[in-house]
């Protein structure tokens, strides 16, 4: 027999964990499920958090594993670093994260199941039925946040296509002295097709390692050696790797639309919440998970009817950053077609610290777009 609960969220990452933690704070009964042994296990990517969302969210600094100044930006034309007088953000270990959500989840009163995968979901007029190998749950509404690959996601959104898709390749490699003391407080990024087909790379700290990656898009992944742009980018970093290289992929959409279907909502990568340009979506997954439980809690008080909250989700995202991820996407339009070059942005400080203050997080994207505009003509003037 099915165990009633009020919502059940798939995927314990960042976007599960948020909409978990408020339903549960809300007083409703949430089930999390996450497949493998620990919320977001070994989650690959560069986990960058800016120091406003450790505020927003009442995070303690004490779950971070290295705290961020600024960057240090690395291209065939030269190297510069971009430092700001503080802290404006910080690396973290993606498993340790989750699992101090999750600890927050449970204090609030939810409950976290790890290796328990969904296996089927199928709605009807009263209610969500999510099957697992075991046991069997029958909840109001569920938050679908388990991923790029989610099967619910992909059925209520469709697929991406490969010119959608990101693809990360990346490493561990040791954190050594020397390079330690050569970057102290610095994110390392790289620009240019030197290092990547798309243009970007990464060398991102941590407490004990440094993780280095190299992004492009699925679509250009297909003809070149993904391998040998992380050897050439651990090489200038002079570091070696002390992990198999693994992939991943990452949504870089834009804003999505359709990512509700009556009484499923996706949050997250599953809906396409990452930043087109840099590939970062810790940020927008606790953001849109929070409020797609506000969808859920106005539907379960009957502040709003079931067809409501669909437009109550949307408009929401719409206000918080779904502006930003269109800028976005049409900027790495521009720099896809090859109608921007980074080079000639880089001999400017000024575009160095816009760029710098992008990949930082550090101001709204639609401040450093229009700083970005007015800053152009000056840059291809010189």
């Amino acid at each position: 027999m099915a165990e009633s609960v009020d919502a059940v969220v798939i995927g314990a990452g960042p976007a599960g964990l948020s909409a978990a933690e408020k339903l549960a704070e809300e007083g409703f009964h949430v089930i999390v499920l996450e497949k493998e042994a620990k919320p977001n296990y070994e989650k690959l990517c560069g986990g960058y958090v800016p120091a406003s969302v450790f505020e927003l969210f009442s995070i303690p600094e004490a779950i971070a594993d290295y705290s961020v100044k600024g960057v240090k930006i690395v291209a065939s034309s030269g190297e510069w670093t971009i430092e700001f007088d503080e802290v404006v953000g910080y690396n973290v270990d993606r498993t340790k994260f989750a699992e101090y959500l999750a600890r927050r989840v449970e204090k609030a009163g939810g409950e976290v199941l790890t290796n328990t995968m969904a296996l089927k979901v199928e709605q009807d007029d009263k209610g969500v039925t999510v099957v697992c190998r075991d046991q069997c749950f029958r909840a109001k509404m569920v938050v679908a946040a388990d991923g790029v690959y989610s099967r619910v996601g992909g059925m209520i959104r469709g697929g991406f296509s490969a010119e959608e898709l990101g693809l990360a390749i990346q490493v561990k490699s040791s954190l050594s002295k020397s390079f330690a003391k050569s970057i102290g407080g610095l994110n390392v990024i790289f620009l240019g097709r030197e290092f990547s087909p798309l243009g970007y790379a990464y060398a991102f700290p941590k407490r004990s390692h440094v993780d280095v990656g190299v992004g492009t898009l699925v679509a250009r992944a297909r003809e070149v050696d993904m391998e040998k742009y992380l050897d050439r980018v651990l090489s200038r970093c002079g570091l070696s790797r002390v992990s198999k290289a693994r992939y991943a992929a990452v949504p870089l959409t834009g804003p999505l639309l359709n990512i509700v279907d009556r009484r499923i909502l996706l949050a997250g990568d599953s809906a396409g919440h990452v930043a087109p340009l840099i590939g970062e979506g810790i940020k927008f997954a606790l953001t849109a998970g929070r409020l797609a439980a506000e969808s859920i809690v106005e539907y379960l008080n009957n502040r709003i009817s079931l067809c409501g909250v669909e437009k109550f989700y949307l408009c929401r995202l719409k206000k918080s950053f779904y502006g930003r991820l269109k800028l976005e996407k049409i900027v790495l339009k521009l720099f896809k077609k090859r109608k921007m070059s980074s080079s000639k942005f880089l001999r400017d400080p000024k575009m160095r610290e816009i760029i710098a203050e992008l990949y930082l997080d550090k101001r709204e994207f639609q401040q450093l777009f229009l700083a970005s505009l007015l800053r152009i003509p000056l840059v291809f003037l010189k």
